[in-house]
């Protein structure tokens, strides 16, 4: 078994086809987002081209530890291998797993990474109009990349004081936040161009890929700021408000209090004021 990368052209032997057709299948009913499903997959096809002559339900341990250690990865592309590997022998029901020999990843926590403002405010004066509105729902509005290319006309509700956005959020987990009168006039606007409604239509229907916008994005930004860091100047800006981290974490849509931690900076000016107040 050579544990070095395949070729992506290299096809999948028959005998895991079927393994992972029931794996794709279970992603699926479990609501799984296209992309989980699509890295998912990337993940055990490349197991499947590196041991073709093995059956998956018959790889061992030993085999698998092996291969994971002849990849140079980063400790997050590790991880997600690993949760891939999981996932799929336990919907094989393979027992004893061979992926229980895995070891636990320590993945470092990276600081928050807010985009500067001026960074923000030039992308904006350079971008054309759609890809504005792009930029401005990820930094003004702390929304995914695909959760801009999912809005939509019908999204767009009032409220007591203007109107609120309903954002469809990964996992099926929608939530509304609340906009300025500025973004929801950008959205209305933008849906009122297409008549489908979309807030960014695709050419073929529907509307655009969450990697087309991140793409349209990236030409506008300086390199090492996405709209991801995006989000993260979203969430610090909202922060610095009123210090109130349960409000932004329900406008990110996260989980966790701790999962919003990392994408908030704190204001610099509390840090030197914590500062001088301990010296």
């Amino acid at each position: 078994m050579s544990a070095t990368r395949s070729p992506v052209s290299k096809p999948v032997p028959e005998r895991w086809l079927p393994a992972i057709d029931q794996f794709e299948v279970s992603l699926q009913a479990a609501g799984r987002r296209e992309t989980t499903v699509s890295t998912r997959l990337r993940h055990i096809r490349q197991l499947a081209r590196d041991m073709p002559d093995v059956d998956p339900a018959d790889v061992a341990a030993d085999q698998l530890l092996r291969w994971a250690a002849g990849h140079s990865w980063e400790p997050e592309t590790r991880h997600s291998y690993y949760v891939s590997l999981r996932a799929f022998f336990g919907c094989l029901g393979v027992s004893p797993s061979p992926a229980d020999a895995l070891p636990v990843i320590s993945r470092p926590v990276p600081p928050p990474h807010p985009t500067p403002e001026q960074v923000y405010r030039g992308a904006l004066a350079r971008a054309d109009e759609r890809t504005r509105a792009i930029l401005t729902l990820a930094g003004s509005a702390g929304l995914r990349r695909s959760e801009i290319v999912q809005v939509h006309a019908d999204d767009l509700v009032p409220d007591l004081t203007g109107y609120s956005l309903v954002v469809h959020a990964k996992g099926g987990h929608d939530r509304v936040i609340p906009l300025t009168d500025e973004l929801a006039a950008l959205i209305r606007t933008r849906c009122a161009a297409d008549p489908d409604g979309w807030a960014f239509p695709s050419r073929t229907g529907g509307h655009i890929s969450p990697r087309w916008a991140a793409k349209l994005a990236a030409r506008m930004l300086p390199p090492g700021w996405t709209l991801h860091s995006l989000r993260h100047r979203f969430a610090t800006v909202a922060y610095s408000q009123d210090r109130d981290i349960l409000a932004v974490q329900r406008l990110l849509g996260h989980a966790s209090v701790a999962t919003t931690q990392r994408y908030t900076a704190p204001p610099s000016e509390a840090m030197r004021r914590a500062v001088e107040r301990a010296a």
